[in-house]
């Protein structure tokens, strides 16, 4: 069981473009919207970038300069064992008429994660099992950069958008051993959705993805150095393919959709589904671009809301859920020497199945300038991992469960005092992991 408890309290400072003459209270009105958990529960809706247009009733732009500092000592090896890090990010959403909305953001972070072992990659949730690893690790310093920005526009019925967004990454560690790892994700989405008989509307969109990793791994030390492990899951690794393996490229594509149906004025209703389905595959770049193996993950979500206003009472109940599949293929090689390597077969070798479902509250209340939210929340997940041969397996189910709440209160008409604080639980009902034979590293994801 894990207890997770944390009280925040953020100055907040907000820049209005506004050209135009404004109540005294405007910008409390938009601190209120900003800070709102009924706004941030109904954004899945907004994955359809036309949906963008009429989520929020004020313009805004945002600047913050935030640093975190945790510990997660219960997080598998290959995430290390929390992290440190700063930065800064500014966005904006303009209403430019009734019927035009655009946004954007950009933002910047540097840091460590702390005692990353048996993992020299970045990104571990997008490339994993297909790891670089060894026995030494330490701490994986890194620097993040994001720019994204939309446009939303009615016409007549109908409303269309477009979003896309650049990221950047650069990881490394400055001592043996000494990973560069590069990698960068660009996203495109385009959506449209109509309104039906004056009361709701119907949305659909589309999105592609595309991210590359690049990998080098040096030493230093004339004293030599340990064994770079080609990993395959569950403590299992490529024999072949390990040893002085310093070089690696990740491609994947993304490419999903969805579709959205809502209440259209308040948005005090709502169901979306949507599918993703990513293809990524490891190249050997030491060894003529050689594809040492591919993941293939389909993805199913769904999210559903209900919205109730009496007064200065707020409240409402929404559910989540998420199914995701990775199937991992290793290719099969014959070596004639030690740098030509023919491919002889492929064999599915790993399988990863999550499935969660999350269901929350909400309650705000308003009271002269303070306003009350209160989000209680309940989980579960079930998490099961496979490696064929030999066999290795995990078969994990869990409880998650806890509250947010969140105090705010303005005191001007330019300053105002957010407190925010939370606790979870996790439970775990179910563990089952079987033995992994010899020959396999005694370690798992």
């Amino acid at each position: 069981m894990k207890h997770f408890q944390s009280i925040l309290i953020l100055p907040v400072l907000f820049l209005s473009s506004e050209m135009y003459a404004q109540d005294n209270d405007t910008i409390m009105k938009k601190i209120h919207e900003e800070y709102s958990y009924e706004r941030i529960l109904k954004n899945n809706i907004n994955t359809n970038p036309a949906n963008r247009l009429g989520s929020r009733k004020y313009h805004i732009t945002v600047f913050n300069i935030f640093t975190q500092n945790n510990d997660t000592p219960n997080e598998i090896q290959q995430k290390g064992k929390g992290k440190n890090l700063w930065g800064a990010e500014t966005r904006t959403h303009q209403i430019l008429d009734p019927k035009t909305v655009v946004w954007g953001d950009a933002s910047y972070s540097q840091g460590k994660n702390k005692q990353v072992v048996w993992n020299e990659n970045a990104d571990y949730d997008i490339i994993y099992p297909y790891v670089a690893a060894d026995s030494v690790g330490g701490d994986m310093k890194f620097e993040n950069y994001k720019f994204s920005g939309g446009y939303s526009k009615q016409i007549n019925s109908f409303t269309v958008g477009i979003t896309g967004s650049y990221k950047a990454s650069l990881s490394y560690r400055d001592i043996d051993p000494r990973p560069k790892n590069t990698s960068a994700t660009f996203s495109l989405a385009l959506g449209a959705n109509k309104i039906m008989f004056g009361k709701f509307k119907i949305g659909a969109y589309i999105e592609a993805e595309k991210y590359t990793q690049k990998h080098y791994l040096s030493f230093v030390s004339n004293q030599g150095f340990p064994m770079i492990y080609n990993m395959n899951g569950l403590g299992n690794y490529n024999e072949l393919l390990s040893g002085k393996l310093r070089e690696a490229y990740y491609e994947g594509w993304t490419y999903g959709g969805g579709l959205q149906i809502f209440e259209a004025e308040n948005r005090s209703w709502y169901l979306t589904a949507g599918i993703k389905k990513f293809n990524l595959d490891k190249l050997l770049t030491e060894y003529a671009d050689l594809n040492a193996s591919n993941i293939d993950e389909q993805q199913f979500n769904f999210s559903l809301g209900k919205f109730f206003e009496t007064g200065r009472i707020s409240w409402g109940i929404s559910a989540a859920g998420n199914h995701t599949q990775r199937k991992g293929t290793e290719n099969l090689f014959l070596n004639d020497n030690s740098r030509n390597y023919i491919q002889i077969g492929s064999a599915e070798k790993y399988n990863h199945k999550v499935t969660n479902l999350v269901l929350k509250g909400l309650l705000e209340m308003e009271h002269r300038n303070a306003k009350s939210s209160f989000v209680p929340f309940f989980g579960l997940i079930q998490e099961k991992e496979k490696y064929n041969n030999p066999i290795s397996t995990i078969d994990l189910s869990k409880l998650i469960y806890g509250a947010d709440y969140q105090w705010l209160k303005t005191f001007t008409d330019q300053l105002a005092l957010s407190v925010s604080m939370g606790i979870s639980v996790t439970d775990f009902y179910k563990k089952i992991q079987s033995s992994i034979l010899p020959g396999s590293l005694s370690f798992s994801r």
